[in-house]
């Protein structure tokens, strides 16, 4: 099986609390069973030289998200067993710290878009995807809205994990089209709606397998 595990962040590459624990040691216990693996990071400008040095360059790419068209670059290392992939835009992610910007909300539905938009470009296809957390929640619900242009994606199944519910991706309604590049239907069926707000965690429960 090909698993991929995207994720905000990883050790030991970039690490702010226990979900770089988990995500740094339970990919290498997978792949050490026998399934291939990978995870999908951002290239945060935290990440030390001695890994950039050995990455290497795969492929660029143009995301878009709502209005926005941007720059992707994928980056690639092997590190215990694991392919370890790199989202690389530095509008987004050379910052003083991986969270806590005003347009984290941009930062991660961009890393989202892009995570589904480079699964071509990866050495292996997946058979599954296991997102984690709010930063990811965006790849099951970007994943289901365009299975119906991209047959491919219908032979993924989508896994989701939840490390800290008190963060939850709360945007108001009006960040659905602009911020998010969705269609007004999401929040008409209830899917990405709670308490009048945009909740990416609660449309990652409902899309995830």
């Amino acid at each position: 099986m090909n698993i991929l595990y995207i994720t905000s962040e990883a050790a030991p590459f970039c690490k702010t609390g226990g979900l770089a624990d988990v995500l740094g040691s339970l990919p290498p216990a997978v792949a050490a069973e026998g399934d291939h693996t990978a995870v999908l990071l951002p290239l945060y400008g935290q990440i030390a030289q001695r890994w950039r040095e050995k990455m290497n360059f795969r492929c660029y790419i143009y995301v878009d998200l709502g209005w926005r068209h941007e720059y992707c670059g994928l980056f690639s290392l092997e590190y215990r067993g694991v392919t370890w992939y790199f989202a690389a835009n530095e509008r987004y992610f050379r910052r003083r710290g991986l969270y806590g910007d005003m347009d984290d909300g941009e930062r991660f539905a961009f890393f989202s878009k892009a995570a589904v938009a480079l699964l071509p470009h990866l050495a292996e296809y997946p058979n599954v995807v296991h997102c984690n957390d709010w930063q990811t929640a965006l790849v099951p619900v970007y994943r289901q809205d365009l299975t119906g242009r991209w047959d491919a994606l219908r032979g993924i199944r989508t896994v989701f994990t939840i490390h800290n519910i008190e963060y939850q991706g709360r945007y108001g309604a009006e960040c659905l089209g602009d911020l998010f590049g969705l269609d007004q239907g999401w929040a008409d069926d209830g899917t990405l709606m709670m308490d009048g707000d945009v909740n990416l965690l609660k449309g990652a429960i409902l899309c995830a397998d």
